[in-house]
């Protein structure tokens, strides 16, 4: 049976019905799925999965200042597998190598309240999550987005007029079809 692993950080509840929904679509497809919410008490140095046991990784977070949350960062960035892992950073040159993404695959995926610019503003995040997945040696096969409802109290003007009820049901729907065909794609006979 094939395995995926799902890691997320979701401070609202957003990017979890994402990974929730991915999850969903795995496990129909008969495939075994272990999900892993990282949050800022993580050990990042030794978290609760090896992701080189997985054929398919799913890397998730919400968008900050166009960017993934530290705690996404620092579980791919500070892993053994990663490129950017370097115990013997202190001498030239040492502790760093070419990194070649391997066969496995991976997706990214963020939710983000495009209050400013809208469906724009998750792209360096989602551009830096699958560099960062491909230092952990999976190829980034897709990455996708939605909106979400926000922490902070409304702004007058947003750029999606209904992002208090996003993502809804329509969004999820969209994540799942991205996944069925994500898989059906790079995983069919």
């Amino acid at each position: 049976m094939p395995k995926s692993l799902i890691v997320y950080a979701s401070y609202s509840g957003n990017t979890e019905k994402v990974a929730m929904v991915f999850k969903s679509v795995f496990e129909k497809y008969g495939w075994e799925c272990d999900s892993f919410k990282i949050n800022k008490n993580t050990d990042f140095e030794h978290p609760p999965f090896d992701y080189s046991k997985y054929d398919f990784v799913c890397i998730g977070s919400l968008v900050a200042d166009s960017m993934p949350v530290p705690e996404i960062m620092d579980i791919m960035r500070k892993n053994p597998l990663s490129a950017h892992y370097r115990p013997a950073a202190g001498k030239k040159g040492e502790g760093y190598h070419k990194v070649t993404a391997g066969p496995k695959k991976g997706i990214v995926f963020v939710t983000y309240g495009g209050a400013h610019m809208g469906p724009k503003e998750p792209v360096p995040a989602l551009m830096n999550m699958a560099l960062e997945l491909e230092h952990l040696k999976f190829t980034c096969v897709g990455q996708f987005s939605c909106p979400g409802k926000m922490f902070s109290t409304p702004m007058p003007q947003y750029f999606y007029k209904d992002l208090h009820t996003r993502p809804n049901e329509r969004d999820l729907k969209k994540a799942e079809i991205f996944m069925e065909e994500t898989l059906e794609d790079n995983f069919s006979d």
